[in-house]
């Protein structure tokens, strides 16, 4: 009886040292198995994997890597354990051919695990070279599969003694089934995710996408630009050509403005809504953003179709602007002023002017552009409904108002007082061509500060309340007149005055082109100016004199 004791306490006890030996593998499929199923990222379900794999072989080092079938290679993605002094734990660029290494190209190909040690005359010249150059004794390697398709290997190694077996191979194997599930489980997240900060219509990010950049932003040291941007007129083009047309549209400027931002370091281009894009730019200048502007005009244009019109705003994080909302706020804000002025054009930098009480009645953005015969209408109905403006506010809103009928390139409004010699300038937007790109780029105007006497037609106008058309081709210009044109960039100018008692002004409207809208729209404008005169003369603000 006393030996029968003895020998069951020996199974007993036997019994206890080999689920004591398994115990730590079973905690350690456990762990491997949660991280599965609550880790919120691929890397760690692949690091918490790796580490206790390593536990559970007792391993020296854990490698998982994954087969690039483009470049044939491995590219390995984590390294746990005793490494070698090239190893990292996260590499970046840690490569190896599969060609190299013939029990692996067999393995990927194949689906055949292998395990070899220094020791075994049958263990591979390569293999032996690796273990060597490694410092390690034992290698076992088995294939991650995902459904059907050869997803990567993991590669265990072993010193001090340690031999792996089939057991071990097939413990591995259960490892590489868990790193199976989490890849379909990321592979399900990102695609959640991505939708989440993808448009659907067009497949560029979408505007949670911007502001999720946003919120990794260091706004302290930031120098990002962002530039929004939209089409002109699209609500015609939908009536005209239907939504499909429409769509398809939106999807060939997403593709552009896609590809050119792919092209810059850390840039993304989305769709806000509607036909209304964003380009956000890190580490960039204002300068820069518009050289994206012009670039992708030009390739709507020559890409998708010579008629496509967009207009742009850009803005750049300063002292001032340091939150994503202010950043895009003051982007829109230039976009804005850009599209009051017309189509195509590319406003950036700076306090954008405000506009005069009314003139969202001739806000582009609503597709409603008013021409020459509705420009009467328009400033009636603007000076009945503030009857409150002053003479100032008023020739503002009419320059603007005559700028857009026309699609001039820019406008200016001076002031002389009385007894003046010279013109001071007080409002005006102007702009540039770029004919290549088919853009206009609004920019600064000349001098603050004009010498009558060196404009005797301009003096003249604000004296008479009359009006001149100056061109570089028109006979009888004035010289003086046509050699500011030409110093400014443009090739045609009408001068209204505007005569106010002790004080008088001058609206100029600039072209890019000949002189034919501006003389068609000049007696109109004169009329016009008067009006403001005789309806609001009195109600401008006290100033001192310049």
């Amino acid at each position: 009886m006393d030996g029968d004791t003895d020998d069951g306490a020996a199974a007993e006890r036997l019994l206890l040292s080999d689920a004591a030996a398994e115990l730590p593998i079973l905690k350690a499929l456990l762990r491997i198995s949660e991280a599965v199923v609550r880790a919120d990222s691929f890397d760690e379900v692949l690091e918490v994997v790796a580490e206790q794999a390593l536990i559970a072989l007792r391993a020296s080092s854990l490698s998982i890597s994954r087969w690039e079938q483009d470049r044939d290679a491995l590219r390995t993605l984590i390294n746990v354990g005793d490494l070698a002094p090239h190893e990292v734990r996260w590499p970046t660029d840690e490569y190896y051919p599969v060609s190299a290494f013939p029990l692996v190209d067999d393995l990927l190909r194949r689906g055949r695990s292998y395990m070899n040690a220094i020791d075994d005359p049958d263990c591979p010249p390569d293999s032996l070279a690796l273990l060597k150059e490694v410092g390690k004794e034992c290698e076992i390697s088995v294939p991650v599969m995902c459904g059907d398709t050869m997803w990567g290997e993991i590669w265990v190694t072993g010193v001090g003694g340690r031999r792996f077996d089939r057991g071990d191979v097939q413990l591995l194997q259960a490892i590489a089934a868990h790193i199976a599930v989490a890849i379909g489980r990321s592979e399900l997240l990102s695609t959640v995710w991505g939708y989440a900060l993808q448009d659907p219509l067009t497949g560029i990010a979408n505007r949670r996408a911007i502001e999720q950049r946003f919120d990794e932003t260091d706004w302290e040291t930031s120098t990002s630009v962002v530039l929004l941007c939209d089409l002109d007129e699209f609500k015609k083009i939908n009536d005209r050509d239907g939504h499909p047309a429409g769509d398809q549209l939106l999807r060939d400027v997403a593709a552009v403005l896609g590809r050119l931002a792919g092209e810059i370091d850390g840039a993304i281009a989305a769709r806000l809504g509607g036909d209304e894009f964003c380009v956000l730019l890190p580490d960039a200048t204002l300068a820069a953003a518009q050289v994206f502007a012009t670039d992708a005009t030009r390739m709507l244009h020559e890409g998708v179709d010579p008629s496509v019109s967009v207009c742009w705003g850009a803005a750049a994080a300063t002292p001032e602007v340091r939150t994503g909302n202010d950043l895009l706020a003051a982007a829109d804000a230039a976009l804005l002023h850009a599209k009051r002025q017309g189509p195509a054009r590319y406003s950036a930098g700076g306090p954008v002017p405000v506009a005069p009480a009314g003139l969202e009645d001739l806000d582009r953005r609503s597709g409603d552009r008013r021409s020459a015969d509705r420009l009467a209408g328009a400033v009636v109905h603007a000076l009945e409904e503030r009857p409150d403006m002053t003479l100032p506010a008023a020739l503002e809103f009419l320059a603007g108002a005559v700028a857009q009928a026309v699609d001039a390139a820019a406008w200016a409004i001076s002031e002389c007082a009385e007894g003046g010699d010279a013109l001071r300038l007080v409002s005006n937007v102007a702009s540039v061509r770029k004919r290549d790109a088919g853009l206009t780029v609004l920019v600064e105007f000349g001098p603050p500060l004009y010498d009558m006497e060196d404009f005797p037609a301009s003096a003249r106008a604000v004296t008479e309340g009359s009006t001149f058309l100056a061109a570089v081709d028109l006979e009888g210009s004035d010289p003086d007149e046509v050699a500011l044109l030409v110093q400014l960039g443009y090739r045609a100018v009408l001068g209204v005055g505007v005569p106010d008692g002790a004080r008088g002004y001058l609206l100029e409207f600039y072209s890019h082109d000949d002189h034919q809208a501006l003389a068609g729209i000049g007696p109109l404008a004169q009329v016009l100016a008067t009006y403001c005169v005789s309806r609001l003369s009195g109600s401008r603000p006290s100033r001192r004199r310049p």
